[in-house]
């Protein structure tokens, strides 16, 4: 066992300290203040939200009500264009806004919509300068918005089609999956200690109509064997070898290699009849996305690659069989959407509207603008939608900026040359398939409801796009919404979203066989330290 240095031998000493008299006689060193928190005042920043929160609700029945029916009747296109051309001339302007009207300008363009630099960019002030200029290709935005738009007007309404279902009653599946941080007792003769572990674990459901009366199928493995075991268990060992970033997104990366093998193995691979639709409790992306994560070469790129290679089956075998695999995501953090409403009602409904301070994400403004009685047709046969916004897994992995997308392979083939010991293909694969519609469905009649964002995996052999749109609300209105006030982000205080009945049921079916599970661990643990004792 190493010895303690001698300053960790003292800080283990406890002292007695007397805080007044440390307290009076201190002398207090003000940190200079430089870099990129100078002028920033988070007191006022958090203000600045909270009153943001109050005028849209205090508007809700008005202000609102009004930007409902005009973006019925915008084309999305044309709006997002006219959208990025008026930030470019506001930017353009030097305002006390441009910096922030910049890097909203970027946040819808690149983040969200995957343009690249190429189409639109913002240009720092020259040295000693202070104005920006923006460079927009005109022709090659507008193409991009063509590409990735669809829809008729902003806001849509849509009906269900029972059509789209050829006759029989659909099977709609749900899956999530849980996380649980335990530990199991050492029997040592001396010392009272643990060993921690971190378990994931995987379940769902299959929701079907039998004689009239609603039926769910709960699916999960009671036992898990070893193979699957190892990328579910996360011992001690990662976080002794990993640095505490890495070790945490192979945290998070070993949740989504256990809901893909899930979806893929129980749900699409169902023994009885797949489902004709999967409500995924999360994004259909995978948490870490990044081709220089995919390459490292330790556990974090294990469980990078095995997320990789996962999704890529899962939509592989999603699209053979015609299924529709949706992701259900209620802590979105993009403003594809909020933004364009936010500078609409500043634009044309109220000059007085402060636009460029604080734009709420979409999962908070969709909530706002499509939570209305008038919205919510009776049984949910009827509802208004957002326009579909496609967006591909190269935006998510950041690409379009790193890269030229009309020639990843020459920009692959640099990466595989310089990591010959890992395939590269899968990832490279991803790219080329993996693209997603997103859409909110207005499907609440009061904002105090969160909606998530849905979002489908898009292939030309799945069909029209619109059509799958009804098919989710269909399947929403079959198996019915709730409420999940288990999630919550940066809050105490748990979220009320507004989910398919589905995926809430996946959701605690879930926790409840991981803490199963989480228990048969420890004791599987324990069996096989015995058994190592005794073989001593």
């Amino acid at each position: 066992m190493p010895r303690k240095s001698k300053s960790q031998q003292q800080s283990d000493l406890q002292l007695e300290i007397n805080f007044n008299e440390v307290i009076s006689s201190a002398e207090v060193h003000n940190r200079p203040q430089e870099g990129t928190f100078q002028g920033y005042d988070p007191l006022a920043t958090t203000a600045e939200y909270m009153r943001r929160v109050v005028e849209i609700e205090q508007v809700w029945e008005t202000t609102f009500q009004k930007v409902r029916e005009a973006l019925l009747q915008r084309k999305p296109q044309q709006l997002y264009f006219d959208f990025l051309i008026d930030l470019k001339h506001e930017i353009e302007q030097n305002s006390p806004k441009s910096e922030a009207l910049a890097n909203l300008l970027e946040t819808v363009a690149i983040r969200g919509l995957g343009m690249s630099r190429r189409q639109i960019r913002v240009n720092q002030p020259s040295k000693g300068g202070t104005r920006r200029t923006v460079h927009l290709d005109a022709e090659a935005v507008q193409k991009h918005l063509d590409d990735h738009i669809l829809g008729e007007y902003f806001l849509n309404p849509i009906t269900i089609d029972e059509t789209v279902w050829n006759g029989r009653l659909p099977v709609i599946g749900a899956s999530d999956v849980s996380q649980h941080r335990s530990a199991v007792p050492v029997p040592a003769p001396f010392f009272k200690r643990q060993v921690p572990f971190v378990l994931n674990n995987a379940a769902g459901t299959l929701y079907t109509v039998q004689d009239g009366s609603p039926k769910f199928d709960n699916i999960f493995n009671p036992k898990p064997d070893e193979e699957l075991m190892r990328w579910m268990l996360i011992d001690p060992s990662y976080q002794d070898e990993l640095e505490n970033e890495d070790y945490q997104r192979c945290l998070d990366s070993a949740m989504d290699v256990g809901q893909y093998k899930f979806d893929l193995g129980y749900l699409l691979k169902a023994n009885m009849r797949p489902p004709d639709i999967i409500f995924r409790d999360g994004s259909l992306f995978p948490q870490d996305a990044y081709l220089d994560n995919f390459l490292i070469e330790n556990r974090r790129g294990d469980f990078t690659r095995e997320a990789i290679r996962e999704m890529l089956d899962c939509l592989s075998y999603a699209r053979a069989i015609g299924a529709v695999y949706c992701g259900v995501s209620k802590n979105v953090q993009l403003k594809v959407y909020s933004a364009i409403v936010d500078w609409f009602v500043a634009k044309y409904i109220d000059p007085n509207w402060q636009f460029g301070n604080y734009t709420f994400n979409d999962g908070q403004m969709m909530s706002v603008l499509l939570a209305s009685p008038s919205f919510v047709g009776d049984n949910l046969e009827q509802a208004v939608a957002t326009c579909l916004i496609r967006r591909s897994f190269t935006t998510r992995a950041n690409l379009n900026l790193r890269a030229d997308l009309d020639d990843l392979n020459t920009y692959f083939q640099t990466y595989q040359d310089q990591h010959p010991e890992v395939d590269i293909n899968p990832y490279k694969r991803l790219c080329e398939i993996a693209h997603v519609y997103m859409f909110f469905i207005g499907h609440s009649k009061s904002p105090q409801q969160q909606l998530p964002r849905y979002e489908f995996f898009y292939s030309e052999s799945l069909g029209n796009p619109e059509k799958i749109t009804q098919k989710i609300l269909s399947g929403i209105q079959k198996c019915g919404f709730t409420v999940d006030v288990d999630h919550s982000f940066m809050a105490d205080r748990p979220v009320n979203y507004l989910i398919p009945t589905v995926t809430q049921h996946a959701h605690t079916l879930s926790k409840d066989v991981g803490k199963s599970i989480d228990s048969a661990t420890g004791q599987w643990i324990m069996s096989r330290f015995q058994k190592m004792v005794k073989g001593n």
